[in-house]
């Protein structure tokens, strides 16, 4: 992974800066932090993909999604159990609450094992609610990126894509008012061709985004 601190002096550099002058330091990070997440939100990026496990609550419709969850996987099994045994390999069923609630699906108070599941703020909410304490899921989905401070040693942007960063962040600076020793001049061109290049190496690294449309059959649980 890129380094903040490489980041930084290749910057107090190119802008004739010191570590001293805190009003860059602050508009270094703030730079940082808007590029890579611009990044992130750009497209469905393999290496931001992870998974991790939910362990329900027996009698509660919701439960807590991960810290740094950004947006679901679309991929259908995103969601699958891996406990109790019995249910191991069930999927759950995730869909938008647009789509929960114009299907009339039943959110009332029946318990057992869930079957669907929609996300609202920071919870994943479950149909029927969980009728056991032993349900755990395995979720695939594609994480925030950690905000950088003064005491962040790396960038969850690879280092392989540390050049478009570093434009995108020489481009914020310039933005704030800064200016550089020599001539910089970036492009959007510059800032596309870069941004191609990443798509298509972290295409061939993780494979192609396929998104599988929700289904058009839901039925209505009545038990």
């Amino acid at each position: 992974m890129a380094t903040v601190q490489s980041l930084m002096t290749t910057c107090l550099l190119r802008f004739g800066q010191d570590q001293t002058n805190q009003r860059f330091v602050d508009d270094f990070y703030n730079a940082l932090n808007d590029a890579q997440n611009d990044v992130a939100t750009s497209r469905s990026w393999g290496f931001l993909k992870t998974s991790a496990n939910l362990t329900l609550v027996e009698s509660t419709r919701t439960v807590a999604l991960p810290s740094d969850f950004m947006k679901p996987y679309d991929e259908r099994g995103a969601l699958r159990y891996t406990a109790p045994t019995a249910n191991v390999g069930d999927t759950v069923q995730l869909m938008t609450m647009d789509e929960w609630y114009a299907n009339f699906f039943d959110d009332g108070t029946s318990e057992g094992q869930p079957t669907y599941a929609y996300i609202m703020g920071d919870s994943l909410y479950l149909s029927p609610i969980p009728d056991l304490t032993t349900y755990t899921l395995s979720m695939i989905y594609y994480k925030r990126p950690a905000t950088i401070a003064d005491t962040s040693t790396t960038i969850t942007i690879p280092t392989a894509y540390q050049e478009l960063l570093k434009k995108m962040v020489f481009r914020r600076l310039q933005d704030s008012g800064y200016s550089s020793i020599g001539e910089l001049q970036i492009s959007d061109a510059d800032i596309q061709r870069l941004t191609s290049g990443m798509v298509r190496d972290d295409i061939a690294k993780y494979g192609g985004f396929n998104m599988n449309l929700q289904s058009t059959t839901f039925s209505r649980r009545t038990v």
